[in-house]
């Protein structure tokens, strides 16, 4: 017998339902269009007159926006229907991609990217709430990795799209597709069979602060938004290191991103059903360690390539656990604040990464720039899992 949410929907027996893998297709496309853009941003900010430190302020300003609206996004994709949440925001996102193109200064940019980050926090939350409630909660590691295998199809053919779009085209075509390709998938999710039925925080009249924000799972926030500072740093700088030390097809980061995370990604995911948050935590952290220590001394493809492996191992495996867990421990009826706080953490680390890469790069060099963040994975990332999860042993009896 299918299981019932407290929201009364039915909690479905299998993992590939009908309406999970209609969400992984149409998440894939939308995905695939807003990574386009990821690696371009802070060239085009070069290109119309901002110094390389604005450039990378201007990419962060999309994070600090979407870090401000998780929390609403949060709180309606708990509390309405969370298809109009995706169609709606995924319109004002296309919307945002074409401004992109009109931008002739900093000023303009800088505007369309807070509003770009705003639209963008509500679909994303919206997206990961409304995936989680066709996923069985037995599977839900298994899950989120599939669905995170998407996303990481979207990571390897977004940014080579976007960057070949920008060589044979211009910027103008990249920006124009993107849109396109943002705005129409988010539209077909409102095909997809669904009815809502207000969970048991719907009817409450007052709020509170875990309405908003869990302040249970924010430890996990913390980590996540290490693991964010380093894809701050690579989608900022990733283009202008191959530039400055003369490494051509860095795109092949991605490439290689992919092909691990496609590979070891389901695996990963039934580790985490089957053993458990802290055994993989601590491997990860070390391996996304790694991968930024080795782009730091990158002066080929080759290295590259295999740093782009390494986060995929690490990081790739380490964020989607921490989603399942959260889930896992508050419940679906808690989906949406627990992936606005989630991300949240995703947020700060890739707004605060890009600017203190370029602060620091400025100074002494991206070599440096790639030791900063990957010692400070290591030196936070470690203590924070021991401590988290031995207390969360303590409190809820239960094996981390």
């Amino acid at each position: 017998m299918a299981n019932k949410h407290s929201s009364g929907f039915q909690e479905p027996e299998k993992l590939w339902n009908k309406g999970y893998i209609a969400i992984l297709l149409l998440s894939m496309v939308n995905h695939i269009s807003s990574q386009m853009i990821t690696p371009i941003v802070s060239k085009y900010a070069i290109s119309i007159g901002a110094s390389i430190t604005t450039a990378a302020a201007i990419s962060g300003l999309m994070s600090l926006s979407a870090l401000f609206a998780r929390p609403f996004a949060g709180l309606l994709s708990d509390r309405i229907n969370k298809k109009a949440v995706i169609a709606v925001s995924g319109a004002v996102t296309g919307a945002c991609m074409y401004l992109y193109s009109l931008s002739g200064g900093v000023e303009m940019m800088s505007a369309v990217r807070l509003l770009h980050g705003a639209a963008f926090s509500f679909s994303t939350v919206a997206l990961l709430a409304f995936n989680t409630v066709f996923i069985p909660r037995d599977k839900l590691g298994e899950g989120i990795g599939w669905s995170v295998v998407t996303t990481t199809l979207a990571a390897a053919a977004g940014p080579n799209i976007g960057l070949q779009l920008v060589d044979w085209l211009g910027y103008e075509a990249c920006f124009v597709a993107s849109a396109a390709g943002t705005l129409l998938p988010c539209m077909a999710f409102l095909l997809i069979p669904f009815r809502h039925t207000p969970g048991e925080s719907a009817g409450k009249k007052s709020l509170s602060v875990n309405d908003f924000i869990s302040v249970q799972i924010l430890p996990y926030a913390v980590l996540t938004g290490l693991f964010s500072c380093c894809n701050g740093i690579v989608n900022s700088f990733l283009v202008l290191i191959g530039d400055e030390r003369g490494i051509e097809g860095v795109g092949v980061f991605f490439t290689a991103y992919s092909i691990i995370m496609i590979v070891t990604r389901p695996v990963t995911g039934r580790l985490y059903d089957r053993r458990g948050i802290a055994f993989l935590l601590y491997p990860c952290i070390a391996l996304a360690s790694l991968s930024m220590l080795l782009l730091g001394n990158a002066a080929s493809a080759w290295a590259v390539a295999l740093a782009g492996a390494l986060k995929a191992l690490g990081q790739g495996s380490g964020v989607p656990s921490i989603q399942a867990h959260c889930l896992k421990r508050l419940g679906r009826d808690k989906a949406g604040v627990v992936s606005s706080t989630c991300y949240m953490g995703s947020d700060i680390g890739n707004a605060v990464g890009p600017a203190m890469g370029g602060v620091i790069a400025s100074c002494v060099g991206y070599g440096y720039m790639f030791f900063a963040v990957a010692a400070a994975l290591l030196v936070i990332g470690w203590p924070l899992v021991y401590i988290k999860t031995r207390y969360d042993k303590k409190k809820y009896g239960e094996a981390a």
